[in-house]
């Protein structure tokens, strides 16, 4: 939601940096400020910030006290610390880190906090930096470590010219404070038994250095404080083992094999609350929002004053249930502006959806359509990368070379959703042309410091998809340039990592069985934060919005922690039913039947990028189209 850095130096106090790089701005479009802090006479911080506004009254970052603290926040708050639907955050915790300085008080307050982030905080009364990410790394930071005395210390969101960086490893919080002799002393205060998510041993101080920097030393020097620890989100994962074999069940009725487990009490009853925790989260996602604190604000003021002499007590189900058409824009059904002159449609949604027809993004689209108000649009948006299906010097028409798995998917599930809903199906085609263009002038500068064949195809995929440019693919208006300006856009990832939705999980299951498949889910869900949320949230938020994951909520994570995993997946059924079997009852239960059973299929191949330039790559292999050119 905000593009953050800091940078600390020694030596001569520096004059006004330039951290305006576009990369960083265009997280933070709606407030840009810069602060500096002479920590001594030879040392010296310089704090910048930008700011995508999302809730409460605009606060500029580094947000300060009169303390001389200051907080860089780039997170949300969805729980633990109490939010005012018209209360800014980054103000609210601010306050709350300065109400003490001991440490015990810094990690209670982050620890306790329910949501995405990463935030910078300069302590004054201890000068002390603190930084880090939250449990999952649902937000980038990365680090530039100094290599010699006058090489500056560097925190931030995105790469800002050709610094080398590496991910701040989500392992816990950190603390910088300066010794006699010019060296970063570096204090980490770790989860509760937190493990490295490579090796998945535990963090320990005879580990640490080698996993934080790969060997470098002398200028750094880091301490795992072994007494203190933050405490665990979410509980260990149920180990338990089923009192079934691992043989192959084969069926030719999958709809039947849903319909016969919810027959069963204590599965339709997991069924049930998940449904319930994971629309909670999907609420809390979609109505986090200034455009709805506003709402609320007013539609208090109209309750509250002394000429309304009516007052009435109404017993409500949902969020939704709350907001007061007095309180909201008198929107049409179709909730489209034509912009004059060029003839793109402005999407007024607020809220987007990556959308590729499968369970994860069904059964969240499904969900936003349970609590959002009946005559809000949403964006649903499906990516398609151009198809090389030339033959016999044939040329394709223009649907077939956009008919790629995902968007088949998609418009079978569009056909499943509530039709009284306003859904905008924005059909997004990007050609070979554009893809190599914007991957090498702007998109690789954002996937680093990742550098994988597999980071190139998702990243690319999901820029692309975050900018909402396409056509629309439904409705009044089908046909015609669409721009979608949600600054929300919810996303399934983590659903597969819970689930065991990806093949590598079926194939420990045929390996090794469900002893196997446990310790797969488990280390999946453990080694999370190193695998692709800071890189998606450096994609998407390059557009100025911001990526909300309501299956990582921490609620909904920790209820899929205690079930045991043969109920969240049972591969002994073929693909396109044993994985995310709960999942999939689900969206059974929410009239999703088609979309339940759509096989597993990774945007990489669903939208066909993976099949655009060489087809002969590993996904694992260092990617030449994301490297600096030489």
């Amino acid at each position: 939601m905000c593009g953050i850095c800091c940078a600390l130096f020694r030596g001569q106090k520096p004059g006004k940096l330039d951290f305006s790089c576009s990369r960083l701005k265009n997280r933070g479009p709606d407030a840009s400020s810069q602060a500096a802090v002479d920590i001594d006479p030879q040392t010296h911080l310089v704090l910048t910030g930008h700011v995508l506004h999302m809730r409460g009254c605009l606060t500029p970052q580094p947000a300060t006290d009169k303390a001389g603290n200051f907080l860089q926040w780039n997170g949300e708050i969805f729980g633990g610390l109490q939010v005012g639907p018209n209360e800014n955050d980054t103000t609210l915790l601010l306050s709350k880190l300065s109400e003490k300085s001991d440490v015990e008080h810094i990690l209670g307050t982050l620890s306790s906090v329910q949501g995405p982030w990463a935030f910078i905080y300069w302590q004054e009364k201890t000068k002390k930096l603190w930084f880090g990410r939250d449990f999952f790394g649902r937000r980038s930071l990365c680090w530039h470590l100094p290599q010699s005395s006058t090489d500056p210390f560097l925190l931030t969101s995105v790469r800002q010219n050709t610094e080398e960086l590496v991910e701040v490893p989500s392992i816990g919080i950190y603390s910088v404070t300066l010794t006699q002799t010019d060296c970063l002393h570096i204090t980490v205060y770790s989860w509760s038994e937190a493990v490295w998510p490579g090796t998945m041993d535990l963090v320990t101080s005879d580990n640490l250095h080698l996993g934080l920097v790969g060997g470098i030393d002398g200028n750094v020097q880091f301490c795992l404080h072994s007494d203190l620890h933050l405490a665990k989100c979410i509980p260990p994962l149920n180990r338990s083992l089923p009192d079934i074999d691992t043989c192959k069940v084969m069926t030719e009725s999958p709809n039947s094999v849903v319909s016969n487990l919810l027959q069963d009490a204590q599965f339709n009853s997991c069924v049930d609350h998940l449904i319930e925790i994971l629309l909670q989260s999907v609420t809390l996602r979609v109505f986090n929002q200034v455009i709805w604190a506003q709402t609320k604000r007013l539609d208090s003021e109209l309750n509250a004053s002394p000429h309304n002499s009516t007052q009435q007590t109404v017993e409500t189900s949902s969020v939704a249930d709350q907001i007061q058409p007095q309180a909201q824009r008198d929107l049409s059904h179709d909730q489209n502006l034509e912009q004059p002159g060029d003839g793109v449609i402005t999407g007024q949604s607020k809220v987007a959806i990556l959308f590729s027809g499968g369970v994860d993004s069904a059964v969240i689209t499904a969900l936003v359509d349970k609590c959002l108000p009946s005559h809000e649009s949403v964006d649903l948006i499906n990516v398609a990368f151009e198809r090389n299906v030339q033959q016999k010097n044939r040329k394709p028409d223009e649907e077939e070379k956009w008919n790629v798995p995902d968007r088949q998917t998609g418009l079978l599930a569009l056909q499943e959703l509530n039709p009284e809903r306003k859904w905008n199906f924005v059909m997004v085609n990007i050609s070979i042309a554009e893809l190599q263009r914007q991957r090498s002038e702007h998109i690789r500068h954002l996937v680093y410091p990742l550098e994988t064949v597999l980071d190139d195809s998702i990243g690319c995929a999901v820029w692309f998809a975050a900018r909402g440019e396409g056509i629309l693919g439904n409705g009044d208006h089908a046909g015609k340039p669409y721009k979608s300006s949600s600054k929300v856009i919810l996303c399934g990832m983590g659903a597969d990592e819970q689930f065991a939705g990806y093949s590598r999980h079926r194939g420990k299951f045929e390996e090794l069985g469900w002893q196997g498949l446990i310790d797969e889910v488990e280390m999946e869900v453990q080694r999370i934060s190193a695998r692709n949320l800071g890189r998606d949230d450096r994609i998407i938020t390059d557009h100025g919005k911001e990526a909300r994951f309501p299956f990582l909520d921490e609620n909904v994570v920790s209820y899929l922690q205690t079930l045991p995993v043969h109920i969240k997946a049972d591969l002994r059924y073929p693909r396109g039913l044993g994985e995310k079997i709960l999942l999939r009852a689900c969206a059974v239960k929410l009239g999703l039947i088609k979309s339940a059973l759509f096989p597993k299929r990774a945007i990489q191949f669903g939208s066909r990028i993976a099949k655009t330039e060489n087809n002969k790559e590993k996904a694992s292999e260092k990617c030449s189209r994301l490297a600096d050119p030489t």
